[in-house]
């Protein structure tokens, strides 16, 4: 049986590595969208059960994304290191979002996974 997928997109090399790591420890296979792909073409590729969102990211932190993503059953939280929990609260409403904030447990994590 193959692990569900977490599609990771982040502007933070060392914060999407990090992450990467978490999520494979909470039982996922990680990936990430490649050189030059749009978010919604990593979407589709990687076809994830989670999507953890850089609000950095302006290409996945849209509803050109948001939108499919949904569609598709996929659970999305965004998250961003440089933002305020605050300010992503808009973002999660209007989405119907999760977010979370870096540094993140490894407990919590996992259960935002497992649970959206």
């Amino acid at each position: 049986m193959s692990k569900p997928t977490a599609l990771i997109f982040s502007t933070d090399p060392l914060a999407a590595a990090l992450i990467g790591a978490a999520v494979e420890l909470s039982g996922f296979a990680a990936a990430f969208p490649t050189n030059g792909e749009t978010a919604r073409d990593a979407l589709l590729r990687a076809r994830p059960s989670v999507a953890l969102v850089d609000c950095d990211d302006e290409g996945a932190c849209t509803e050109a994304f948001f939108g499919p993503a949904l569609m598709m059953k996929t659970r999305v939280a965004v998250f961003s290191s440089s933002r305020s929990r605050r300010e992503l609260e808009p973002i999660a409403e209007e989405f119907n979002v999760r977010t979370f904030s870096l540094p993140i447990e490894m407990a919590d994590l996992a259960e935002l996974l497992l649970k959206g």
